[in-house]
């Protein structure tokens, strides 16, 4: 299976919403990459597919791609949003600010599941996001491989398309009582023009919670992009992802 072909598993091409999924992590891929045969436990979700109703996964890496899958049987069309580099190779994984390797091992084990599934091209999107994201896993020094990242308005479609497509309401599947800082900035756009926007705990169990999000740092500021991003390392291959140089001597 080619890194390509995996790829396609997850977003294919004749998705509505395939324009918005990050190739930068599938790219690194090693070509001989397989599943490893694991059976992957996949949840029970509570949340029924439902035409109007986008989903956002912000949950760390691994359960967001299992809930990516249980999202996929149910008939929504996965999304993925990693846009963080693994590194140069495996053995990098220990030098990583966050590791993707059980990531990417978990989005090459789903694949038996993902082909044997068939989606209209208008299916409902299900955006995957890791909320380790802005979360080092380990010191930010010289020498380390930094792969912190960050979604923008841009990485997202507008709601206007969104409510071309009759999307009307988000369900943000998510583990913290509110929405990430970034994540507000999309959102809050979308609540704007009348979407609504719901958190959604799946370990809990209760139902999707109707939020008012609030008004992040910047929001709408033309230069927050460029200030946010202030800090991170982008990758040669897209997304974000390069070694901390070593401080120069002279």
């Amino acid at each position: 299976m080619t890194p390509l072909d995996l790829f396609e598993l997850w977003a294919p091409r004749q998705s509505l919403w395939a324009r918005w999924a990050k190739p930068a992590l599938f790219a690194e891929l090693p070509p001989g990459l397989a599943p490893s045969n694991q059976p992957i436990d996949v949840p029970k979700l509570d949340v029924q597919n439902d035409a109007q109703t986008a989903i956002v996964v912000d949950l760390p890496g691994i359960e967001a791609v299992r809930i990516g899958i249980a999202l996929a049987r149910d008939g929504y069309q996965t999304v993925p949003l990693f846009n963080a580099a693994v590194g140069p190779s495996a053995v990098l994984s220990a030098v990583s600010l966050i590791n993707m390797q059980p990531l990417v091992q978990m989005l090459a084990d789903s694949a038996p599941v993902l082909s044997s599934l068939t989606l209209p091209p208008e299916a409902p999107p299900a955006f995957l996001l890791d909320s380790r994201r802005q979360s080092p896993e380990t010191t930010i020094v010289p020498g380390k491989f930094d792969n912190r990242w960050l979604v923008f308005p841009q990485d997202f479609p507008s709601a206007a398309f969104l409510k071309t497509h009759q999307i009307q309401q988000v369900i943000v599947f998510q583990s913290a009582p509110v929405p990430a800082a970034d994540l507000s900035h999309v959102l809050l756009r979308w609540q704007e023009t009348g979407i609504g926007v719901f958190v959604y705990n799946p370990a809990g169990n209760q139902q999707p919670q109707l939020v008012r999000v609030q008004p992040p740092s910047r929001f709408k500021s033309l230069c927050y992009t460029t200030l946010a991003a202030m800090g991170l390392r982008r990758n040669s291959a897209g997304g974000f992802g390069s070694m901390i140089p070593q401080p120069s001597s002279g």
